[in-house]
């Protein structure tokens, strides 16, 4: 549905000024604090259109106006201004990149919080994980005659060990061997690549046990989705009028619990160098249907990457949300390349 130009004005004017107020709009009001060169009979009956057709609706007995969920989706695809951050607000958020170490884990922690602390709403950003789980590097380590630890690189920098038991003794120096012909079969490989046909001769029962385990544990990483999010922002979100019912509120806090929200984090949605709005009833079922998100995917096209993004109430600066949420994204993309490289 496309809205005639003067409808369409309207109701981004109602969204503004309810994200700002917190309350219902009326003819009114928008008459008073906008030049619309409209009289208030006029602008109720443009209301009452928009609420015909989906865009707005009245609280109660209210005689003011808010936006239903159709009402943000439409501002957001097609009215609501482009916004980037100015110089002074990428160099506030630079200098503290910059501050902290160079460490993957504190970039992630750093970047919920600067966007917890900016957007007021909750902000939650998963570890860098890689698409495709390949094995990087393989070790054997000699434990006893018949026994020995294998240690799995993968190429997400995950280490993963693993003791296994062979039908005969196998020295150390066998095993460095057999890692070694492994490593030049199978490295860079994916679990469903690992076939006998990637190394030159037979594979015989010790080097089978191996191969069965590494590929394993390939699989076991691949299934793991994504980490628990660090989350940043809860009690900043829990004091905006939407969350004053203490009903409402604890079905939020069961929401931004890290263990559920994982599973919730529409990421489908988010494709790279795009950032996503996913709004009230578009999301899961439960609590998640009253919010929405705000999302996009960092890290190197190809290599690991994550998603970051903030959680709050619909009734949210969309805007102001899309700029930061792209630029802390697109610092969190630099410096892995930077510091880390492509892969």
């Amino acid at each position: 549905m496309t809205l005639s130009e003067r409808r369409a004005r309207i109701l981004a004017f109602i969204v503004d000024d309810y994200v700002d107020s917190a309350s219902p709009v009326g003819s009114q009001a928008l008459v008073a604090r906008h030049a619309l060169g409209l009289s208030p009979a006029t602008v109720r009956n443009e209301m009452a259109a928009l609420e015909d057709e989906g865009m707005v609706t009245h609280p109660h007995t209210s005689a003011g106006r808010i936006p239903s969920h159709r009402g943000y989706r439409y501002y957001v695809s097609s009215l609501m201004p482009e916004r980037d951050l100015s110089r002074t607000e990428q160099m506030t958020i630079l200098h503290q990149f910059h501050q902290s170490a160079r460490q993957l884990e504190e970039w992630v922690g750093l970047a919920a919080s600067v966007l917890a602390n900016s957007l007021h709403n909750v902000a939650l950003v998963t570890q860098p994980r890689v698409r495709e789980v390949r094995l990087k590097q393989l070790q054997l380590v000699e434990l006893a005659e018949n026994r020995a630890l294998l240690v799995v690189v993968t190429n997400d920098t995950a280490v993963h060990q693993q003791t296994l038991e062979f039908p005969s003794p196998v020295n150390q120096e066998a095993l460095t061997r057999l890692a070694s012909r492994l490593n030049a079969g199978f490295g860079g490989k994916m679990a469903a690549e690992m076939g006998q046909k990637t190394v030159a001769e037979p594979l015989g029962a010790v080097e089978s046990i191996v191969v069965a385990a590494v590929a394993e544990m390939l699989l076991h990483e691949q299934a793991i989705v994504s980490e628990a999010p660090v989350v940043e922002g809860v009690r900043d979100m829990l004091r905006q009028p939407e969350f004053g019912d203490s009903d409402r509120m604890l079905d939020t806090l069961e929401a931004v619990d890290e263990r559920r929200l994982r599973g919730a984090i529409p990421s489908g949605s988010v494709d790279a160098g795009d950032v996503a709005i996913v709004i009230g009833d578009e999301n899961q079922a439960g609590p998640y249907q009253d919010m929405s998100f705000v999302l996009a995917r960092y890290g190197p096209p190809g290599g690991a990457g994550g998603v970051l993004g903030v959680l709050g109430p619909t009734r949210m600066a969309y805007g102001e949300s899309v700029a930061h949420v792209r630029y802390v994204a697109d610092v969190l993309t630099e410096l892995m390349r930077k510091y880390y490289g492509e892969d």
